[in-house]
């Protein structure tokens, strides 16, 4: 065999053993892959089930909740008024009373903090197509965005901040939107949206 032969072969071989590291560390690598996939699966299915769990646990803590008599039993808020105006129909709602009770104080506390002492917080409360409808609005309120609607905003301090995503979460828990909106022709206010019972 003639050195030309030999080195001829060492290179085939170690052209083959190159070939044959780069194919092992691909399987190596969908391997890897193919168990990070079945872990994360795995975890959807978890999460998954830890929220139906939980959706099913919210479900039977849930009663129907009239919102008149949650309203009408407002505290007084400190230095404001209320003007509280609620339909003579029921407005029935699938809710956790706690929780909604929990909204309401903390908007109310909210309103109390940035309204101007004696200004007047209306709160009124209707049924709205398969929606029951709240809504809150500063009625001595002569910007067209007053800082009772300004509740989502990043600027408010970190208590602010974590009342609204609280109020927010309950909101979304009970399939409902709660958001910065006009009403009645008025200024900004805020209003929480919410499935109507019916039948």
């Amino acid at each position: 065999m003639t050195g030309a032969q030999l080195h001829s072969g060492n290179l085939g071989t170690i052209i083959a053993g190159v070939i044959l590291l780069g194919m092992a560390g691909v399987a190596c690598m969908m391997f890897s892959l193919f168990i990070t996939n079945l872990r994360q699966g795995a975890r959807a299915r978890e999460l998954a089930a830890q929220a139906r769990g939980e959706a099913q646990q919210r479900l039977g803590a849930s009663r129907v909740q009239d919102l008149r008599p949650l309203l009408d039993a407002a505290p007084a808020c400190r230095d404001i008024r209320l003007d509280i105006q609620l339909p003579p129909e029921a407005v029935p709602v699938l809710a956790i009373e706690a929780e909604l009770r929990e909204l309401l104080a903390k908007v109310a506390a909210y309103a109390a903090s940035v309204m101007r002492a004696g200004a007047t917080l209306q709160v009124s409360a209707q049924a709205e197509g398969g929606q029951a409808v709240i809504h809150w609005r500063d009625l001595d309120a002569v910007d067209v965005r007053p800082p009772l609607a300004r509740f989502f905003d990043n600027a408010h301090t970190a208590a602010a901040g974590a009342s609204a995503r609280a109020c927010e979460r309950i909101a979304s828990h009970h399939g409902g939107r709660f958001y910065s909106a006009p009403h009645a022709g008025g200024v900004l206010g805020l209003t929480l949206r919410l499935p109507l019972l019916t039948g």
